[in-house]
């Protein structure tokens, strides 16, 4: 698997992970326009694979400046990934959210094809994140190593650790994942 690129993981994965875990994000079978699925970059932590996902601006990620309503700073959980529209102007095209990382199955991972995007909008939109993603990969890693690590202590001293998703319970679904499907297919 490479790091730094666009996946989508499998619906049948998330819907198994959410059995247990309902916070982890949904590939919105029913309601997804077209075939998108959320889509995100994959990083390896120590034997997993964990997908961090991609996510639309929210209003949290605004907040008030006297009258203007202006980007709010990246935090551990949150990147916000920022760039200057034509005009100078940061624009907030999306998040990554650390907090929701969760460790994938290599079979459950399919690279995202931006070259075969049709919609024009969603293409130019998916190539601005990459461009950042990879600008800020150190900063990226860093934060998704701290998170990791904080998570596994079980260090509550930042509000946000309590917040994201319980990795090492997950890293012990997805090995179940994976021994089931391995004695699926030896069958």
């Amino acid at each position: 698997m490479e790091e730094f690129k666009l996946y989508s993981v499998s619906d049948t994965y998330i819907e198994y992970l959410r059995k247990k875990y309902p916070n982890v994000y949904s590939n919105k079978l029913t309601t997804r326009v077209h075939t998108r699925k959320y889509v995100g970059i994959v990083i390896q932590i120590e034997k997993f694979n964990y997908y961090v996902p991609l996510s639309s601006p929210k209003e949290s990620d605004y907040q008030k400046a006297g009258n203007e309503k202006v980007i709010k700073k990246s935090i551990v959980p949150i990147i916000r990934i920022v760039v200057k529209n034509a005009k100078g102007k940061k624009e907030l095209k999306g998040t990554l959210r650390i907090s929701h990382m969760i460790p994938v199955p290599d079979s459950e991972l399919k690279l995202y094809d931006v070259d075969g995007e049709t919609d024009e909008a969603y293409k130019d939109l998916i190539q601005n994140e990459i461009i950042f993603i990879r600008k800020n990969k150190d900063r990226i890693l860093s934060n998704v190593k701290l998170l990791y690590k904080q998570k596994k202590l079980n260090d509550q001293s930042a509000g946000y650790v309590q917040a994201a998703l319980p990795y090492i319970e997950l890293e012990k679904l997805c090995a179940a994942y994976n021994a089931e499907s391995y004695s699926e297919k030896s069958d």
